[in-house]
């Protein structure tokens, strides 16, 4: 009997446990519903109604690639502009010898041997001695030079055994001076300087009356009787018939008087003026290409 109450109350026991946990599920899904409902409600509230408003896309304009053919771009080339020649300001003929100087000055660097120039008259003593100097002939009295110092000497031959001299060496040593000199002015400078001062040479050239010819073609001809001497092997033999000296040789008697004073200048003297004359020629000539 006391089993039987005891399945009873534990069939009830069990039965109540089951209905409290069903009610509490129950409660459970009610307030979560009510929470969900309220909680929406609750954000409806504070969400203001915004009316909506049909916006109208606007028409996308899809741009349609054409092919175009570009023409080439023509680039305009700078014109080149010759730059301004600016000529000097020469000075009359008859005052040009302070203006030609101060060039001789700015282009030697033995300025000391510019003692040796003879500046009365100086445009004029360079065209007279030029012009007769390319014909053969010595204008002495237009040199452009100072006279050589010391007195012209002779010493037996010592190649022939008559009665023959030969020139001293003392009297090559008497131009040396005169070489160096030369030497001082750089050709390109001395070259440039001539093509600056050309019209005062001209000028001066037609005083002396040749209408087919010009200054520089003369000093042209002057280089080349210069460059065309022929440099003497030996020295050549003396003779003195009379109080003159003469050469032995009659060909060389017969050379002209520019000829003869270059054999007086001896081998290594005539040497360097070839040189000197030959880089004056070549800057010339590259001056009349430009």
């Amino acid at each position: 009997m006391s089993d039987v109450n005891s399945n009873i109350e534990s069939s009830a026991a069990n039965k109540n446990a089951s209905s409290t946990l069903v009610f509490v599920i129950i409660i459970v899904v009610v307030i979560s519903v009510f929470g969900y409902l309220f909680l929406q409600g609750e954000e409806q509230e504070l969400k203001p109604v915004v009316k909506e408003e049909v916006i109208a896309e606007p028409e996308v304009i899809v741009p349609v690639k054409t092919e175009t053919i570009s023409e080439p771009v023509q680039i305009e080339q700078p014109v080149e502009v010759e730059p301004e020649i600016i000529k000097p300001v020469l000075p009359d003929l008859d005052v040009s010898d302070d203006f030609i100087v101060v060039k001789a000055t700015e282009i030697s660097w033995r300025k000391e041997l510019l003692d040796l120039i003879i500046t009365d008259d100086l445009v004029r003593r360079i065209v007279v001695f030029t012009d007769n100097f390319s014909r053969g002939e010595m204008a002495y009295s237009h040199l452009p030079l100072k006279p050589l110092t010391g007195k012209f000497s002779v010493k037996p031959s010592a190649i022939e055994t008559d009665d023959s001299y030969q020139f001293n060496e003392s009297n090559f040593t008497r131009y040396e001076d005169y070489i160096e000199l030369l030497h001082s002015f750089e050709p390109e400078a001395l070259a440039n300087n001539f093509i600056e001062i050309k019209p005062l040479f001209e000028q001066a050239f037609s005083e002396l009356g040749y209408p087919d010819q010009t200054f520089e073609q003369v000093l042209h001809l002057a280089i080349d009787r210069i460059l065309d001497f022929p440099v003497p092997a030996e020295q050549p033999a003396l003779v003195q018939p009379s109080v003159v000296y003469k050469y032995q040789n009659p060909e060389l008697e017969e050379l002209a008087a520019a000829d003869k004073f270059l054999l007086r200048l001896g081998k290594e003297n005539l040497l360097q003026l070839k040189a000197i004359a030959l880089a004056l020629e070549n800057q010339l000539s590259l001056q009349s290409m430009q």
